[in-house]
This record gives structure tokens, C-alpha cells and sequence, in this order.
């Protein structure tokens, strides 16, 4: 019984969380508080967070000012062994675009500007929003979170180029079909994200994802997961996106 009533509670959880998302597009992006902001760039339809605890074997071995590890409290130890939270974001999506732009307006003081640096403001940031590429390509970004303990100096995919990665990140459709790797733009910084294309339309002009579909999943393979690479466990194997979700106005927003 107490299993039913738990997974009531995160069905009901998650339609109301899907609902205040969808509510907040339908006020301008410039209205948007910074909650409404930071729900929709990180847990929306079209942005997902992935928190993974690291396995103990993996922490350091030095202990802590005063502390062995032994006798090191388990919380704290629990604390150290958390792995920074990992967020991809469908950047081709609008509404991510959006977000991006109304936080920068909060930070700036948007709202408070003159209508003459509004304007100033908004001409500035109007080709970031318009995104030419996204024609295109689907573009997705992954990032580690600013707010994950333990994220260190190097950033996701830091000094890798388009042919590591080559192979072993693609789109798929709930068909199985498949978009391969077309660029990608390394971080330029700790705190940067790597930044994924893939194409729009095949050689047929066949959109991957269109109205019908059901899913998109960002996927990452076995051989990658699996490497060397420092950040390779951090990564999840699979972003699921709803695409009945990612509809607004009957328009599909990626």
C-alpha cells in the first residue's frame, strides 16, 4: 500500500511540475521570474538534471583536517561522495534560449532599464535568441552544474574534439532511427558547456523528430561510458525528452 501511495504522490509530483512549465510559456519570456527560469533550464521539457552518487571506491584517500578516514563522519563522507549534477539542455529549443536571456536580464536589471536600453539590450541578444544554426541542427548542451560538490577545474569533454566523440554520441528517435554526430564545440573554461549538433533531416529530408514522435533520447555508448576519460562517469547513458511535452500552441519546440 505505502508503494501505491508513494508512486501517486510523484505522478501527481510530476504533472504539476510539467504544468507550471507549460503555464510559464504562455506569459512573455520577459515576465518570467527567475524561478520560472531556473525550472525550465533545468528540469523541463527540455532540460534535464542527472544527479549520480560516485562509488566510495572512487574517493579520495586523503582525509579531512582532523579526521581519518575511518572516523570521518559518514555524513560528511556522504557529502564528499557526491558527483557534480550533470544538465542537458535542448538548446535548439526556444524556450532555452529564452531562459538564458531573461536570466541575464534579472542579473542586469531588465526590468528597471529605460525603454532606449531595453531596446539596446534586446538587439544585443536577438541574434543568441534567432539562433541561424538551429535551422538545421538540433543542438544540445551538457554541462557539469556549478552547484555539484567536488566538479573540480575540468569541464565535460575539456580538450576533446568532434573525432573522440565521433561514433559514440548520437540522437534516436522511439524508432530507432538515429542522428550521428555532425560538430561539436569543445568548453572554452571550467564553468563552459560542450556543445552537440546533430542534423535535422536525413538525406530524404525526414525530420528525426516531428509532432508524432513520442521521444528523443540524447545517448551516450558502452565504449564511451566505459573509457578512461575522467568525466566519462559523470555522464548518463540516456536523456529521455517527452516530446508531447516539448508542444506549445501546437507547435513543436526543438
Amino acid at each position: 500500500m505505502s508503494e501505491r501511495i508513494i508512486t501517486l504522490v510523484s505522478v501527481v509530483v510530476f504533472f504539476a511540475l510539467n504544468a507550471a512549465a507549460q503555464k510559464n510559456l504562455d506569459k512573455p519570456y520577459d515576465t518570467w521570474s527567475r524561478d520560472d527560469v531556473i525550472k525550465i533550464l533545468s528540469d523541463s521539457p527540455w532540460a534535464k538534471t542527472h544527479q549520480v552518487s560516485q562509488p566510495s571506491s572512487t574517493l579520495s584517500d586523503a582525509p579531512t583536517t582532523g579526521a581519518t578516514k575511518s572516523n570521518t563522519p559518514a555524513q560528511q563522507r556522504s557529502r564528499d561522495a557526491v558527483i557534480p549534477p550533470v544538465v542537458v539542455r535542448l538548446h535548439s529549443a526556444r524556450p532555452i534560449r529564452e531562459a538564458v536571456v531573461r536570466l541575464q536580464q534579472i542579473d542586469g536589471g531588465y526590468d528597471k532599464m529605460s525603454d532606449a536600453d531595453k531596446k539596446t539590450f534586446d538587439d544585443a541578444h536577438q541574434k543568441f535568441l534567432d539562433c541561424a544554426v538551429c535551422t538545421d541542427y538540433y543542438v544540445v548542451t551538457v554541462f557539469k552544474s556549478p552547484s555539484g560538490r567536488g566538479a573540480g577545474e575540468q569541464a565535460l569533454f575539456d580538450g576533446m574534439t568532434i573525432a573522440d566523440l565521433k561514433g559514440k554520441v548520437k540522437l534516436v528517435n522511439d524508432n530507432g532511427q538515429e542522428r550521428e554526430l555532425a560538430e561539436f564545440n569543445p568548453p572554452k573554461n571550467a564553468r563552459d558547456m560542450a556543445v552537440f549538433y546533430f542534423k535535422r533531416t536525413d538525406d530524404g529530408g525526414v525530420s528525426l523528430v516531428a509532432e508524432d514522435s513520442k521521444e528523443v533520447r540524447l545517448v551516450f555508448t558502452k565504449e564511451f561510458l566505459s573509457s578512461k576519460k575522467l568525466f566519462a562517469a559523470l555522464l548518463p547513458a540516456n536523456t529521455s525528452f517527452k516530446v508531447s511535452k516539448m508542444i506549445v500552441g501546437g507547435k513543436l519546440l526543438f
